[in-house]
């Protein structure tokens, strides 16, 4: 357990080191905007206005910010301390399912750049991945000891997940089909029963956002698509590997699975772990009509690190060159991701307000995400009027023909474009009223 809990602390150096690194991005001002400043009754109320949102994350981070006050690493610390725990939490069920080196699986996933960027990213997904981590843990302990204590714990660790992101209820769908298939009906009953009453307790929720949710889709234009590059994507992005670092964990995981036949038990759940989440997840992005993410995958990740971690009982010098590799591609992604240049909300909305203070108003394309510049400079909210001297704001979000459609009402209103600049990729333009 030394080598786990040294793999936890390293991942907490560099996650705590990292937190306050990278401007906050688009997702992670649109949830701070929520979780910041209103109430918690006003926050549930407008909560749904977020496709997909679900309340428990959008709580935590509330309450957090409450106790501590408001910077950029306040914020993303609660997604900081469930990411850290999330890397034990692999230790640990590795070692349950009987990974002889459970600590590797634990470093493994540590090492994945998706485990160290939603750990110091101000969202759900290290908070749901956690608990999803959880439920898998004790559905295990479940299946070796059917009792109602347990399953309870099931109930109350899967309801968590899915109340924090929906999506990780494709976990626990694949708990039950593990069960099925290896005939522990008795485990199968009373872990199907807790999915079942986590699902009807998620139900109200759903019942009360689904509305909202397919308002805010159709506002935003997302759409569902599926094509080959789709799939390119998911193997690309799902861990943040890249292409090089996926095909390394893909052939680690087929070494721990080609040299054993038939294969274990626990190959078994692993397998589950990796395929159902991605099938439900498909479905349920076909259904709803959203666009396909890589994050909205990441309930595989525990699993592909456990199952990659099994590669050394099978091949170990093999493994062990593989896994330097990757290990190698991993941080050189990691590095990549953490200097790239990036949008910066809080950079612009700045520049915007010195430009307001100086007599322009502002107009932004579209107006309502005139509210991301606002929450860094509150006083904006009062800057949209006319003048003449106008500053609009193209941000990184919006589409040509919005782009377009603000630029023309300006030109029929009688100003000219005098110039454009872009400050943190948005595009700030100017115009002055001709006489």
């Amino acid at each position: 357990m030394r080598a786990a809990l040294l793999a936890t602390a390293l991942f907490a150096l560099a996650t705590i080191a990292l937190l306050g690194a990278l401007p906050l991005w688009l997702d992670e001002t649109l949830q701070l905007i929520e979780t910041r400043d209103p109430s918690t009754t006003q926050m549930i109320a407008r909560l749904p206005r977020n496709s997909g949102a679900a309340p428990l994350g959008y709580l935590v981070q509330h309450y957090a910010l409450g106790l501590t006050g408001y910077s950029i690493r306040k914020a993303r610390l609660p997604a900081a301390l469930f990411g850290i725990a999330t890397v034990l939490a692999v230790a640990l069920l590795a070692a349950e399912v009987g990974v002889r080196y459970y600590w590797l699986a634990a470093a493994l996933f540590a090492v994945f750049p998706e485990s160290l960027r939603y750990a110091t990213e101000s969202r759900v997904y290290s908070q749901a991945l956690f608990f999803s981590v959880l439920s898998t843990l004790i559905y295990v302990a479940l299946a070796k000891r059917p009792t109602a204590v347990l399953a309870a714990g099931y109930w109350l660790a899967l309801t968590l997940a899915i109340y924090t992101q929906p999506y990780s209820a494709s976990v626990g769908l694949a708990h039950l089909l593990w069960s099925a298939v290896h005939r522990e009906f008795r485990a199968a009953l009373r872990g199907g029963v807790a999915f079942a009453l986590a699902i009807l307790a998620f139900l109200p929720w759903y019942l009360w956002s689904r509305g909202a949710w397919a308002a805010g889709i159709a506002r935003e234009g997302f759409h569902f698509s599926f094509s080959a590059k789709t799939l390119l994507m998911l193997f690309r992005e799902v861990a943040g590997a890249g292409y090089w670092g996926s095909a390394l964990l893909l052939v680690l995981c087929a070494i721990a699975v080609a040299r054993r036949y038939p294969l274990t038990r626990a190959q078994h759940l692993l397998l589950f772990l990796l395929v159902v989440p991605v099938v439900c997840v498909f479905a349920a992005d076909a259904l709803a009509g959203y666009f396909v993410a890589a994050r909205q995958f990441i309930w595989i990740l525990p699993a592909a690190a456990m199952l990659a971690a099994m590669a050394i009982e099978r091949h170990m010098r093999t493994a062990v060159v593989l896994y330097a590799l990757l290990g190698i591609v991993c941080v050189r992604q990691s590095v990549r991701y953490f200097t790239a240049p990036r949008e910066n909300w809080q950079a612009a909305a700045t520049f915007i307000s010195d430009q307001v203070q100086r007599g322009a108003c502002l107009i932004v394309a579209p107006s309502e995400h005139a509210r991301l510049y606002e929450f860094f400079r509150p006083e904006l909210e009062h800057a949209r009027c006319s003048a003449p001297r106008m500053v609009l704001a193209i941000t990184p979000a919006t589409t040509n023909q919005q782009r377009e459609s603000a630029i023309a009402a300006l030109i029929a209103e009688g100003y000219t474009e005098q110039r454009e600049t872009a400050v943190g990729r948005s595009a700030i333009l100017f115009f002055q009223h001709s006489p």
